[in-house]
C-alpha cells in the first residue's frame, strides 16, 4: 500500500530572514497524517591540616555551564518577539534544559526517510550526512523514472529535517538537536509528488520504505523519523522493516497520523488509533525501542487532527505540531504562482530572494522530529543509555496530560496517568534530562542512595561534606543508569538540635519515688505510654527506670538503669549533643568512687542500645573547689559522633573515642562557677581518616535562689577541629557505563561552631509545688555556619505527695 506524508492543509506564514517580515501565503495540500506546510567538573577538595602532609591540590575547575535561560533567544522561540509570542515548540518541550547540560546531539546520526530535502534552504547547511541518498537511485528502473523536475514543492522532508536539525545561528529558528546530523533518504514514488486531483500528493510504497530504512540501519544512524503514514494493511513488509531496525538498536519515532475526526450523524469517529506504521509501537518485537507521536498546540491543548494513542498508549508521546515554525524551501518552489513583492505590496506575494522561508506548519509529522530530537540530545549526552532506556526517559517524564471533557474522538476523558487519548502525555525535557527514580553513587563496592549520601547534618562532623565540598562534582546514575555530576552539595533538613520536648514534657508528668534507708538509696520512677506513638497504640508503659546507691565512709558505689552516672557538670537542659546518648530505658551503668584524703578516684561504665563507654578520673579537692582531670572511651554502635559519615559511602557508621578531660568547680561567694573541656581522637571505622580531633566545652554559673537556683550556662557540643578522610569517589561515567573513580580527599571539619546559652530558675511555690523555668537557645545548631539559630522556653510546675 502506498503511504503518505503526516501533515495537513493549511495556512502558512513566511518570515523572510533578516528583515523578519511576515508575508501571508496559503499552504499547499499534503494529505496524510503529519503537518501545517507554509550540568561541571570536580571542586578541588578541602584539605586537612597537618600532620598528615596534605595531597597537592587538583587544578582549578572550568567554569560552570551557561544557564538554561542563556540559550533561550529569539532564534530558540522562532519569534523576532521571543517568549512573547512564540512559533517554535523548543520552549513547550524544555529543550533549554538539556542544552544547559551540554546537549546538542553532536555526534548523532538521524534518519528522515521522507520527500526531497532542498539543499539551497540555508539553515540545513553542513547539516545533513554524505550517507544522504535518494533510494530510488539504486534502482535503475526508479531512477529512470526520477526526473530532475520531480520534488516535493510543499517541502515536507525538508521541514521535518529543519525541526530536528536546523543550524543554531541566530536566524529564523534552529532544530531540537541542531549539532545532529541529517541522513535524508528520499523514498517518495517517482511522480507522485507531481500528481494532481483528489488523490494528489507524495506517496511511499511499502517496500521502498523498507529499503529505506535497511539502508539506514547499515549507515549507523541511532534514530529513523518517519513522518508518514496509512491505512493498516495485511503486508507486514514495513513493520519487519521497523522491527529489524528496533533490533540493531534503533529508536523508530514514527508520526501517529492526521485522521481524527469527530463523529457526525453519518460517520463515526476517525482517528483512534495510530495508522500504519505508527501502530506498531508498544509491540513487544518493537522491544520498546519505537514511539508513536501525537501533536498539540503552543497552548499545550491535543490538535483534533491527531490520531489518539489507542492501543499503543504506553508507547505514544504528545509534541508541538500545530502552528510551529520550520524551514521550508524558498517561497518560488512553493507558491510559484504568486508575484514578486514590491513596496508597498507584502502580502500574497514571493520574496526577491532564493534562500529557503520559514513556515508555520501542523501535523503529527511535524510532532515526530520533535522526539527524534529530543531522543539524539538523550543519546549524545548519555553514550552509555541503551536505546530502549533513552525512549523510556521520555516516555517516564512526560507531563500528564489531562482533560476530563470526553475526548471528541474516543469519546473518553483524558484522565490522571497513561490513558488511549493522549498516552504517557506531553514531552518534558526538564524533567527527562533530570535524574529519575531512584538515583545513586558508586563507592567501589557499594551503591549508595543519594538521600543517604545527603543525610541531614549533625553530630561533630555536622555539614563537613557540604563546607569540604566532598561530593561536589561526584557523578550519580539514576533509574536508567545514566550518570549526572553533583554541581553543589546540599544535604538535606535535619532534626533540630533542641531536646525533644514532648518527651521531657511526657517524662516530667511521671510520678518518680526516692528510699533512702541508712548509707543506701533508691530512686525509680515509670514514664507513662506515649500516647501519640501508633507503634503502642494501647499505651504500654515503658521498663522503670531505677537508680540505687550506697555510701560507706569515703565509697561511693551506684548504678542503675536509664540516665547516665552522676558527673560534676549537669548539662543542658532543652539543648542535645547529638555526640552523646539520649537513653531514656534501656540503658544499664555503674559507677565507684573511692576518697582517700584531698584526692577521689572514680571509674564508671555504661551500655546502652547505642554506646558503651568507660570513664575514669581523679579529683583534687582544693580550698573552695573541686579539679577533675579525666579519661574516657566511648564506642558508638550506631552513628559517627553523633552524625552520618560511613553511611554516607555504603558503610555502618560507628565511632570509638578517646577522649581527656579537665573539671573545675570553684565557690565565689554565693556563686559556684563550674566548666568543662575535652579534647579526644576519634577513629571511624571502615573508613580512611586521619589526624580527626574533637573539642567540648561548657561553663556554668549558679547559686542558690531561696529554696530555689538560677542558673547560666554556655557550651559548645562535641565540634570535629581536624582531620581529614580519603575515599575513592565516582567522578567520570564513560560511554559504556564504566565508572572511573578517583582519590579524594576531604576535611572532616564544619563550616560552623554551635554555641548554647541557656538560663534556668526555680523557685517553690509552697511545701510541695516547684516552679521551673527554663530558656535556651542555640546558634549555628549541628555546627552549619549558616543555620538560623534555634530556641525553646520551658514552663514546668513539679510537685511532691
Amino acid at each position: 500500500m502506498s503511504r503518505r506524508r503526516d501533515s495537513t492543509s493549511s495556512f502558512g506564514q513566511t518570515v523572510r530572514t533578516g528583515l523578519l517580515l511576515s508575508l501571508a501565503l496559503a499552504a499547499g495540500a499534503c494529505a496524510g497524517g503529519g503537518g501545517d506546510t507554509g550540568s561541571v567538573t570536580p571542586s578541588p577538595p578541602i584539605l586537612p591540616p597537618p600532620p598528615p602532609p596534605p595531597p597537592s591540590p587538583p587544578p582549578p575547575p572550568p567554569p560552570p555551564p551557561p544557564p538554561a535561560s542563556s540559550f533561550e533567544t529569539n532564534e530558540y522561540f522562532g519569534s523576532s518577539t521571543g517568549a512573547a509570542s512564540p512559533n517554535s515548540g523548543l520552549a513547550l518541550i524544555g529543550a533549554s534544559s538539556a542544552y544547559a547540560r551540554g546537549a546538542s546531539g553532536r555526534g548523532i546520526k538521524v534518519a528522515v526517510i521522507d520527500t526531497n530535502l532542498d539543499v539551497t534552504v540555508s539553515e540545513l547547511f553542513g547539516q545533513t550526512s554524505l550517507d544522504s541518498i535518494d533510494i530510488c537511485s539504486l534502482e535503475a528502473a526508479c531512477a529512470t523514472a526520477r526526473s530532475s523536475s520531480d520534488i516535493d514543492a510543499s517541502g515536507h522532508g525538508t521541514m521535518v529535517s529543519s525541526l530536528i536539525a536546523a543550524q543554531k545561528n541566530g536566524i529564523g529558528m534552529h532544530g531540537v538537536a541542531y549539532n545532529s546530523q541529517i541522513v535524508h533518504v528520499r523514498a517518495d514514488r517517482p511522480g507522485s509528488c507531481q500528481e494532481v486531483g483528489a488523490d494528489k500528493g507524495c506517496k511511499f510504497s511499502d517496500s521502498t520504505l523498507a529499503r529505506a530504512i535497511d539502508y539506514a540501519i547499515d549507515r549507523g544512524v541511532r534514530v529513523i523519523n518517519l513522518s508518514l503514514g496509512g491505512e493498516i494493511d495485511n503486508d507486514p513488509t514495513l513493520e519487519n522493516a521497523i522491527r529489524r531496525a528496533a533490533a540493531a538498536g534503533i529508536l523508530v519515532v514514527i508520526s501517529a497520523g492526521n485522521e481524527g475526526k469527530a463523529a457526525t450523524d453519518t460517520a463515526a469517529p476517525e482517528g483512534r488509533s495510530p495508522t500504519e506504521p505508527a501502530y506498531v509501537a508498544g509491540e513487544a518485537a518493537s522491544l520498546g525501542r519505537v514511539v508513536a507521536v501525537g501533536a498539540i498546540d503552543l497552548s499545550r491543548k491535543m490538535a483534533d487532527f491527531s490520531n489518539r494513542a489507542g492501543d499503543t498508549k504506553s508507547f505514544y508521546i504528545l509534541a508541538p505540531g500545530r502552528r510551529i515554525i520550520a524551514a521550508a524551501p524558498d517561497d518560488n518552489i512553493i507558491t510559484p504562482g504568486l508575484p514578486a513583492c514590491e513596496p508597498p505590496n507584502t502580502r500574497d506575494c514571493n520574496d526577491t530572494d532564493t534562500d529557503g522561508d520559514y513556515y508555520l506548519v501542523s501535523g503529527t509529522s511535524f510532532a515526530a522530529p520533535y522526539v527524534s530530537g529530543a531522543l539524539a540530545l538523550m543519546l549524545e549526552l548519555f553514550p552509555n543509555l541503551t536505546p530502549e532506556n533513552a525512549l523510556a526517559a521520555l516516555l517516564s517524564s512526560a507531563d500528564d496530560y489531562i482533560d476530563t471533557a470526553p475526548d471528541i474522538i474516543r469519546g473518553e476523558a483524558a484522565g490522571v496517568g497513561i490513558d488511549a487519548v493522549s498516552g504517557v502525555g506531553i514531552l518534558n525535557l526538564t524533567r527527562a534530562f533530570s535524574p529519575i527514580g531512584a538515583t545513586s553513587a558508586s563507592f567501589g563496592a557499594e551503591r549508595v542512595g543519594l538521600g543517604q549520601m545527603l543525610a541531614p547534618a549533625s553530630g561533630a562532623f555536622g555539614d563537613w561534606a557540604v563546607h569540604s565540598g566532598a561530593f561536589d562534582g561526584l557523578i550519580v546514575q539514576d533509574r536508567y543508569a545514566r550518570g549526572f555530576r553533583i554541581d553543589t552539595t546540599r544535604l538535606m533538613v535535619g532534626r533540630s538540635a533542641l531536646s525533644d520536648l514532648a518527651d521531657r514534657a511526657r517524662y516530667a508528668r511521671s510520678q518518680a519515688y526516692a528510699i533512702r534507708v541508712g548509707a543506701a538509696s533508691l530512686s525509680w520512677f515509670t514514664p507513662p505510654a506515649d500516647s501519640t506513638d501508633p507503634r503502642r497504640p494501647w499505651g504500654e508503659p515503658e521498663d522503670p527506670l531505677f537508680a540505687i546507691a550506697v555510701d560507706l565512709d569515703g565509697t561511693k558505689i551506684s548504678g542503675g538503669r536509664g540516665g547516665s552516672p552522676p558527673v560534676m557538670i549537669s548539662g543542658f537542659n532543652l539543648l542535645s549533643d547529638a555526640s552523646e546518648p539520649v537513653e531514656s530505658s534501656g540503658g544499664d551503668w555503674a559507677r565507684f568512687e573511692q576518697t582517700l584524703g584531698a584526692l577521689t578516684f572514680d571509674g564508671s561504665a555504661s551500655r546502652s542500645r547505642r554506646q558503651e563507654s568507660l570513664d575514669l578520673g581523679l579529683t583534687l579537692t582544693i580550698d573552695g573547689g573541686l579539679i577533675r582531670i579525666g579519661q574516657r572511651s566511648t564506642s558508638d554502635m550506631t552513628s559517627s559522633m553523633g552524625g552520618y559519615l560511613q553511611s554516607r559511602f555504603g558503610g555502618i557508621d560507628r565511632s570509638r573515642l578517646s577522649a581527656t578531660s579537665l573539671q573545675a568547680a570553684y565557690a565565689i561567694g554565693s556563686w559556684t562557677l563550674k566548666g568543662s573541656s575535652e579534647i579526644a581522637e576519634v577513629d571511624l571505622e571502615g573508613v580512611s581518616t586521619s589526624g580527626v580531633r574533637t573539642t567540648a566545652w561548657m561553663t556554668t554559673v549558679e547559686r542558690a535562689a531561696g529554696e530555689g537556683y538560677v542558673r547560666l550556662a554556655v557550651g559548645q557540643p562535641r565540634r570535629a577541629e581536624t582531620g581529614a578522610l580519603t575515599f575513592m569517589a565516582p567522578v567520570e561515567i564513560d560511554a559504556t557505563g564504566h565508572i572511573r573513580m578517583a582519590s579524594r580527599t576531604a576535611s572532616l571539619a564544619p563550616s560552623g561552631r554551635q554555641i548554647d546559652v541557656e538560663a534556668s530558675w526555680s523557685s517553690p511555690l509552697g511545701p510541695t509545688t516547684t516552679l521551673e523555668l527554663v530558656a535556651g537557645v542555640s546558634t549555628s545548631p549541628h555546627h552549619v555556619r549558616e543555620a538560623p539559630a534555634e530556641g525553646a522556653v520551658w514552663l514546668g510546675i513539679r510537685g511532691i505527695w
